[in-house]
């Protein structure tokens, strides 16, 4: 298990000239994952060579024709630039998604993915024959602890200690039991990183013991786990990550065969967007479209191949309403410096049309095809990829896909989280989706925390515009799952915002976060007088939800520091009253029903309102030095 590196020293590394040795911000490995349910009886098939599998046209379970056990989760997030897009992860977590019973800081085992079984005795299709040692029949993959190398504060994953091990058995059909052909143990991935800049490795392993030339061969990897010793509660979970990738069996084969006739994706889709992977539709507009994307293509062959890339999208009804064609390029080879296609006709494709801009709802499929050649090449799983550009009601930096728990820890009493938020035009927050991970016996479901919004200046968070008097606490909607928590009332905001929540303890909350994507710049947390920027590379998952119906069912009357106004509905003028005493700093904002800013201007106890059109609106007061704030529903009527 991969030690946490505090904050703290994180700091002192960077030599930043702050005194906040009490504050940190923390990752914390996930406890439970929820997977998807597990098939109640595991058909065994027989299957012949050869077999292959790269994980890249699927995710969760592992897939029932090739695999016996489900404990390994199929992904695309827990380490960048795998062989081909996809890998099978083992780890901490059971198939249910749950620390194992037997998890703690002593050795344990933990997870097992057993093909199913295997014809070793013979071929049977078009070339029939028996099989024997001297066929040269190996068995090889690629495999990488925790998720990368390099700073640990821009990693993804946690890298097994050196009492974790990675094994590879064999099943004897004539002994029944299983036999350890290949193991490894825990290391850092620094090791191979740093001198090759990709820390994955490849493993070879010939068959040729007589006693696995039979009906019955399988193969299984297994990983044996510790978890940290950590004292602090919701922090320890699920750890020791091996990931694997592009595993093939088959005859006529040689220990240096390493590289494939395959031109494929290593990473999957971006988002069209500039900054966000899921925006309002009512805040889209034109200029949030990306100009380029970034996609990794990969030949994994030992020489320069021709390769076409184009994508295309289609909108909810499966209609194509745009479309990209890169053409022809070659493509060098991956080995042996590490190059991913380089033409930036297939690497940065332009992004040459826009989505409509459009208030509805809607969503839009991105579907990017890389071919080698022509036909394309034998292994057509790796050579799609697709992207779902979402416009609803809320704004997502976040991919949807939690590989760690955020989190704060201080001496403090209280801690303060912010997440910055670009808005195109006025609109009305009415909620905020929160994911949070489910820690080991729930040790974080009873921590408090209220929702705050703040103004922006010179980058920071401001001025507190709402700040909810309702305490809430996490809530769970299984892995990756969001829980909308509704503010007590809507707050009509605008240009640019700060959301987040005060935590009211300096216990570890744990929030759901994404290391694909990297939004620290717009993170910021303060456990003192000061805000700091995040440093951690990822994506807390927390959303912005908006609506306009809100701003109708505002209350006439507020039950808190409320504003009466009266005549309502009114002609020309209206008379202001507070139940209690407001500043010379108190301002009043005016907004029409659709969200959109009238104007701004001191308080004053009348306002004038006769250059109003007949219609309903939305006026709101906020005095800064006392903290009162209040909305209420004004109509004008002549």
């Amino acid at each position: 298990m991969r030690r946490l590196l505090p904050i703290v020293i994180l700091f002192s590394i960077f030599n930043f000239k702050f005194s906040f040795s009490y504050a940190q911000e923390v990752l914390a490995p996930l406890s439970s994952a929820m997977r998807p349910s597990i098939a109640k009886s595991i058909d065994t098939m027989v299957l012949e060579l050869p077999f292959f599998e790269d994980f890249a046209d699927y995710e969760g379970l592992p897939d029932a024709k090739k695999w016996l056990t489900f404990q390994a989760y199929v992904n695309k997030d827990y380490a960048p630039l795998a062989p081909t897009i996809g890998m099978a992860t083992l780890d901490a977590l059971d198939a249910n998604g749950n620390l194992y019973p037997q998890a703690s800081s002593n050795l344990f085992s933990a997870d097992t993915l057993a093909s199913q079984v295997i014809r070793l005795d013979s071929l049977t299709g078009t070339y029939q024959r028996r099989l024997q040692p001297s066929d040269s029949i190996y068995l090889s993959f690629f495999y990488l602890p925790g998720g990368w190398y390099g700073n640990q504060w821009e990693l993804v994953g946690d890298a097994p200690s050196n009492q974790d091990s990675l094994f590879l058995e064999f099943y004897d059909a004539n002994e029944q039991k299983w036999l350890t052909v290949w193991s490894m143990p825990g290391y850092d991935a620094d090791t191979s990183g740093t001198t090759s800049h990709w820390p994955w490795r490849f493993a070879n392993i010939r068959i040729d013991e007589q006693r696995f030339f039979n009906k019955s061969f399988q193969f299984r990897f297994r990983n044996y786990a510790s978890l940290d010793p950590n004292p602090k509660s919701g922090i320890a979970g699920n750890c020791d990550q091996w990931n694997l990738d592009y595993i093939y069996l088959n005859y006529n084969r040689t220990i240096g065969d390493s590289t494939f006739r395959d031109v494929a994706f290593a990473e999957k889709a971006p988002s069209m967007l500039k900054h966000y992977h899921a925006m309002p539709a009512r805040q889209y507009t034109a200029s949030e479209m990306a100009s380029a994307l970034n996609m990794k293509i990969v030949n994994r062959y030992n020489q320069t191949l021709a390769s076409n890339y184009s994508y295309k999208v289609f909108d909810t009804a499966g209609n194509q309403i745009a479309q990209y064609d890169g053409g022809f390029e070659n493509v060098v080879s991956f080995f042996p410096n590490g190059h991913f296609q380089e033409m930036a006709v297939h690497s940065t494709p332009p992004v040459n049309f826009a989505f409509a801009e459009s208030a509805t709802p809607r969503t839009y499929e991105i579907v990017h095809v890389v071919r080698e050649g022509v036909g394309g090449d034998v292994h057509n799983g790796n050579d799609t990829t697709r992207f779902v550009q979402v416009f609803g009601d809320y704004y997502a930096y976040d991919d949807g896909v939690a590989e760690n728990g955020y989190g704060l820890t201080a001496t403090g009493s209280k801690m303060w989280l912010a997440y910055r938020f670009d808005l195109n035009t006025s609109d009305t927050l009415t909620a905020v989706d929160l994911c949070f991970n489910r820690t080991r016996n729930n040790e974080n479901e009873g921590i408090r925390f209220k929702l705050c919004v703040w103004t922006c200046q010179n980058g920071l968070p401001s001025t507190l515009l709402y700040k909810d008097e309702e305490k809430m606490t996490p809530q769970f909607n299984g892995r990756n799952g969001f829980c909308r928590y509704r503010l007590s009332q809507p707050v009509i905001v605008d240009d640019t915002i700060f959301v987040g929540f005060e935590q009211l303890s300096n216990e570890y909350i744990n929030l759901g976060f994404d290391r694909s994507t990297d939004s620290r710049r717009y993170t910021f947390y303060r456990t003192g007088n000061e805000w700091m920027q995040s440093i951690l590379s990822g994506s807390v998952m927390m959303r912005p939800a908006f609506g306009e119906s809100a701003l109708v069912s505002v209350p006439t009357r507020l039950a808190e520091s409320n504003i009466r106004v009266f005549p309502n509905p009114a002609r020309d003028r209206i008379q202001l009253v507070t139940q209690q005493s407001v500043s010379s700093e108190a301002r009043l904002t005016l907004y029409d029903i659709q969200g959109r800013h009238i104007w701004t201007r001191q308080f004053d106890n009348t306002i004038d309102v006769s250059g109003l059109t007949n219609g309903v609106y939305v006026l709101r007061l906020y005095d800064c030095a006392t903290g009162l704030q209040a909305t209420e529903k004004i109509i004008i009527r002549r």
